[in-house]
């Protein structure tokens, strides 16, 4: 059975959602279709991959990924199949597939059939077209091989003796995940002390806890999560509403001698 995941801004309310679940399971009844998401915030293409990247490593190898977020080819943005780490990824050749590996897989095809398509929902059938070619393996007839898009977007800006960092998301629990990773802080630091500045010069954390359990209830806290990266939170409760945090907001650490 080969499973097909989808990640899209798509609401529940909506019928884009419906249409390409039925669409796929007429392909063959072989398929498993699994919902990662379907409640990014509208056009976020940084927090599909963002949350694509944490998650689709847990899938079985040969699964389809498909990438929903702002889907609808343009010219010169087609929509292709990827292949990397084991797995298929079908989503636009605009870039974000160079945010998602950190190196790129070169295995890309563009869909033939896109060069064709027209309408405001187009991506439904190229969706539909890209499973049928991973799972029928007609790569020859339907693709053409393509250069992978290649994109960067703001990052980590690092000193001697700062990091500025980013929110990039915000779970249901009100933690705030950054995109500062611990190999960097701690190159940076070199046993050095610090301070992490909350959006601004008011709200400050010196420590890095181990896990929640290594902070009392209420305490603003800083630990590096299960990803490697800085995430900013309250235990047992929501730092996004106490401190207005939003992905985009500007963490920065600055370090200082003991």
């Amino acid at each position: 059975m080969t499973t097909v995941t989808i990640t899209s801004d798509w609401k529940n309310g909506d019928y884009y959602l419906g249409a390409l679940k039925g669409a796929l399971l007429c392909l063959s009844s072989d398929l498993r279709v699994v919902d990662i998401t379907n409640s990014i915030p509208n056009f976020d293409v940084l927090q599909e991959i963002f949350i694509l990247k944490g998650t689709f490593r847990h899938f079985p190898k040969s699964s389809i990924h498909i990438m929903g977020v702002m889907s609808e080819p343009r010219p010169g943005v087609p929509m292709v199949i990827l292949y990397g780490e084991g797995h298929y990824f079908v989503g636009l050749n605009d870039g974000r597939f160079s945010l998602l590996f950190n190196t790129v897989p070169p295995i890309c095809f563009e869909i033939l059939k896109g060069r064709e398509s027209s309408g405001t929902f187009s991506s439904l059938e190229l969706f539909r077209e890209a499973v049928d070619i991973i799972i029928t393996n007609t790569f020859e007839k339907r693709t053409i091989a393509c250069d992978t898009v290649k994109e960067t977007v703001t990052g980590v800006v690092s000193t001697a003796d700062t990091i500025t960092g980013r929110v990039l998301y915000c779970d249901s629990f009100g933690n705030a995940v950054t995109n500062i990773e611990k190999a960097i802080f701690d190159s940076t630091r070199k046993g050095r002390g610090f301070t992490v500045f909350v959006q601004g010069p008011y709200m400050k954390i010196t420590k890095i806890v181990r896990g929640y359990w290594d902070s009392r209830p209420g305490e603003v806290i800083a630990l590096f999560n299960s990803l490697g990266l800085l995430e900013i939170a309250v235990n047992q409760g929501d730092v996004t509403k106490l401190e207005n945090l939003t992905p985009s907001s500007e963490i920065r650490i600055k370090f200082t001698e003991r």
